[in-house]
């Protein structure tokens, strides 16, 4: 299901906020270009912005580049609603370029890209666009691995993981291409060599990553005395039953006892 016009559009924003972990938000305030996975995500959450264009211009095409020089180009043509995962994809294509690509299209280059969002990718995190490439595509993938497969033929996915390499086999390549991307007359020249790929959100779960600081308020707790709330006299006392529950001092313990004995032996 297709997703179009701007009102519909501004609960995106809020929505990608529940992607950002307590271990991203960490990140964020060091740099986040140390971890590879918040990259990531960070990445996707941008052109799903982007293309969205809820918090600035609307943007249809990305750049990613790796010292200064790009790598491979997203085009947008649109973004639609993943009604089984409560969320949205963005119906895209990718140009992955190397040597050869940009001799055919390196020439209409600046015009496909114009002044679109250029988004920077250090060592670790280009390799893990590239490795994720393959799955992006798989998701949505209509066409046929054929016999000729490079994955097949040299039994690795991705083909390469290193900058102005293609991770892709040639399988895909111009097939399954939307009318909605023919109908952008500056994109023709990239025509044969995208490959349909499908972009979602990357949503973390509670129990391996924690959310808006439940991490931090449950080691505060780990530490207190279940009635009270003290740190210990000197040190917290633990139920000799159940061996969890802990108690600043035998007086919170017993005034405790009759709440907690019917749980003690659970």
């Amino acid at each position: 299901m297709g997703v179009s016009g701007r009102p519909r559009l501004d609960w995106i924003g809020p929505h990608l906020g529940l992607t950002t972990t307590d271990r991203g938000r960490a990140l964020g305030v060091r740099d986040i270009r140390t971890d590879a996975l918040a990259t990531v995500e960070t990445t996707i959450n941008a052109v799903l912005i982007g293309a969205a264009g809820v918090q600035q211009h609307q943007s249809r095409v990305f750049g990613l580049y790796f010292r200064g020089n790009i790598d491979a180009v997203i085009f947008v043509p649109t973004l639609r609603f993943d009604l089984a995962s409560h969320t949205l994809v963005a119906d895209a294509y990718v140009l992955p370029l190397n040597r050869d690509r940009l001799g055919k299209v390196g020439g209409k280059l600046a015009a496909i890209i114009g002044d679109s969002p250029h988004v920077e990718l250090q060592g670790d995190n280009i390799a893990a666009w590239k490795r994720l490439l393959p799955v992006l595509a798989e998701r949505c993938r209509t066409w046929k691995h054929g016999p000729n497969c490079e994955f097949l033929a040299k039994k690795l996915v991705p083909l390469s993981l290193e900058h102005g390499n293609d991770p892709l086999c040639s399988c895909g390549k111009g097939k399954d291409v939307s009318p909605l991307f023919m109908k952008e007359r500056k994109w023709e020249s990239a025509t044969p060599f995208v490959t349909r790929i499908a972009i979602s959100p990357i949503f973390e779960v509670p129990y391996v990553q924690g959310f808006g600081g439940i991490d931090e308020e449950l080691d505060g707790h780990r530490d207190k005395c279940t009635r009270c709330g003290g740190r210990g006299k000197p040190k917290l006392l633990v139920c000799g039953a159940c061996k969890t529950t802990k108690y600043c001092s035998a007086e919170c313990q017993k005034e405790d006892w009759k709440k907690h004995r019917a749980i003690c032996k659970k």
